[in-house]
């Protein structure tokens, strides 16, 4: 691509052209100026010949007739009776010369040239009149107006450069912003457009194709910078997946390993036998949970649907968790305050599942000697169902924490004394994949929000227990 100077060639464009157009009119202007020059010395020559006629008929003595014909750079020869008179130029009297008269065409006229003269040759009064006139006033005229026309000619290119130059600095002043534009991309400053105000003229189009290719290359940066930042986020989670994965198998693991170690080494007695083997069973059991409970939300987070969806009575289920939670924490407080015939559609099983979260959850967070409370209520076609602890509740910076996996709050409490930290996470993407939500209000309330639905043709309603 040739980068010369667009303003120089612009310039040097224009000028050239109006050189062109000024030799061309000058050579025209020579050419016409000089063919009608010579034409009116012609005519001139012609008007004299017909005066001589006029004058030879007065009777005009040959002498007197060549002086009055000679003059105003045409001379003049008579012959006649074998006498040569050669005309000399007298001075015009104070009120000047009379005028000639105008012939277009004189019979017996002939008109010759010979080298820079022209010469009419006319028979007059028996003898012949030359009358000759030089063309060199002609060939000094139009040296003149060349050398005039040359002067202009250079005289205006010099003002046009002058007044192009500023011209055109004006005129590529949009090139100028396009051109900044550019450097400012190059600094890394992508917001700046052109926004051409006509975007169908030549530099509009050219403004409104860098718009549209600054916008491309814009979204594509967010794009890649969202996809980077994606992957790194991902990366992130893996990692610290992993990490959590790792230090929750540690303890089953570690624990199974020192009883199978206690076993072979130190060959126990049964009743120590039968406590180490249950150890194992049940550090099996919590691998074999959190692995469970990993693969479940991995599902749930790639929107695996339910494996069954049919109408489940929540009033009943909900009864039923909250007896199993009873005797799980005989020291505390667990009340049910719930409509009877609460319809849902889902899976019984997850359904469950999340009661059970939730209130597990809840009667940790109330400790021993606490009060766990759950409503459950119809509202508008929605299903409300609130667990309520007397706990200390939870910050309003982590109340969306508590929804991440592995996050447990309270320091104290461990694995082996509440869970893995998976129960809330899994308990809100099974509420999720019903079409509900599950959030945190306050004070020290979770609320389930589901989409009511009805019960199954031809079965029997029954009211849940309210305790």
């Amino acid at each position: 691509m040739r980068t010369t100077s667009l303003r120089l060639r612009v310039i040097a464009a224009v000028l050239a052209a109006l050189t062109v157009v000024l030799v061309c009119a000058g050579l025209l202007i020579n050419v016409v100026l000089g063919q009608q020059l010579r034409a009116d010395l012609q005519q001139r020559l012609i008007d004299r010949a017909g005066y001589a006629q006029i004058l030879a008929e007065q009777g005009l003595p040959a002498q007197n007739l060549a002086n009055q014909l000679t003059g105003d750079d045409i001379s003049v020869t008579y012959s006649l009776g074998g006498a040569i008179v050669y005309g000399r130029s007298e001075p015009a009297p104070r009120s000047g010369r009379a005028p000639r008269p105008h012939a277009t065409r004189l019979p017996g006229a002939v008109l010759s040239q010979r080298g820079d003269d022209i010469i009419v040759t006319q028979t007059v009064a028996g003898g012949t009149m030359m009358l000759t006139a030089s063309e060199t006033g002609i060939t000094n005229t139009l040296s003149q107006l060349r050398t005039i026309e040359a002067v202009a000619a250079g005289v205006t290119l010099v003002v046009t450069g002058l007044i192009l130059t500023g011209v055109v600095r004006v005129a590529l002043r949009p090139l100028s912003r396009m051109t900044a534009l550019a450097v400012g991309i190059t600094h890394g400053d992508r917001g700046g457009r052109l926004r051409p105000s006509n975007p169908r003229t030549e530099i509009g189009r050219t403004a409104s194709a860098i718009d549209d290719m600054l916008q491309a290359l814009e979204t594509a940066e967010m794009t890649a910078r969202q996809a980077a930042d994606a992957a790194a986020a991902a990366e992130k989670r893996m990692r610290q997946l992993l990490a959590d994965v790792s230090h929750e198998l540690r303890t089953p693991i570690a624990g199974l390993q020192a009883s199978a170690e206690t076993l072979l080494r130190a060959n126990p007695a049964r009743v120590e036998r039968e406590r180490l083997t249950v150890g194992m069973i049940q550090q099996t059991q919590r691998a074999a949970r959190l692995v469970n409970d990993l693969l479940l939300i991995e599902r749930l987070d790639q929107g695996e649907a339910q494996r069954i969806t049919g109408p489940v009575d929540l009033s009943a289920l909900t009864a039923r968790v909250v007896a199993e939670q009873r005797l799980l924490a005989a020291d505390s407080v667990i009340e049910l305050h719930a409509e009877p015939d609460v319809w849902v559609v889902g899976d019984a099983e997850r359904l469950g599942q999340i009661l059970t979260n939730l209130l597990d959850n809840a009667r940790h967070a109330a400790s021993p000697g606490g009060r766990v409370v759950t409503t459950l209520i119809v509202i508008a076609g929605e299903v409300h169902l609130t667990v309520a602890d007397s706990g200390a509740g939870v910050a309003p910076d982590d109340r969306e924490r508590i929804f991440e996996r592995f996050v447990r709050l309270d320091p104290a409490r461990s694995s082996s004394q509440g869970g893995s930290g998976l129960g809330l996470p899994i308990a809100r993407a099974l509420a999720g994949a019903h079409g509900g939500s599950l959030v945190y209000v306050d004070p020290a309330s979770f609320v389930l929000t589901l989409p009511a639905g009805s019960p199954p043709a031809g079965s029997p309603t029954a009211g849940s227990p309210t305790a």
